[in-house]
């Protein structure tokens, strides 16, 4: 396997749908070596298209370097350069905070959900499809 290749290579996600020529705008502004995937499900694209849109348009040559969901919440980790990376980054936080309450499923309003060990912002719809449940008592 040629592992420049792969990492290189726009992994758009097979689910992408109406969504497929943003998410490749985004996989183009990870640098090579870097890996070009979307590492979370269809309920975050539109969150990160938009926060895409509204970095882009302080620096319309920012990178990115990772787009996944940690802990059940996103993590979109960026190069911003020159006056408005903290801007950037404080933009940043606030869709990383924001998916804290998007189902990363099916994009409806969601909770921090736990399954075995493993975390998912989601629906109750989606998290009992799947075996999760709420991780704090109460909520869902």
């Amino acid at each position: 396997i040629d592992i420049k290749r792969v990492l290189n290579a726009l992994h758009v996600p097979d689910d992408a749908g109406p969504h497929a020529a943003d998410l490749e705008r985004i996989l183009r502004r990870i640098p090579d070596g870097w890996g070009r995937w979307i590492g979370c499900d269809k309920g975050w694209y539109p969150l990160i298209i938009d926060l895409d849109h509204r970095l882009a348009a302080l620096d319309p040559t920012y990178w990115v370097h990772q787009v996944k969901e940690k802990y059940g919440t996103l993590r979109y980790y960026i190069a911003a350069h020159g006056s408005q990376a903290a801007t950037m980054e404080a933009m940043v936080d606030q869709a990383e905070i924001a998916s804290e309450t998007i189902c990363e499923a099916c994009g409806g309003s969601g909770v921090l959900m736990v399954h075995d060990t493993w975390l998912k912002t989601l629906c109750d719809t989606c998290g009992r499809a799947t075996g999760y449940r709420p991780a704090r008592p109460g909520e869902a």
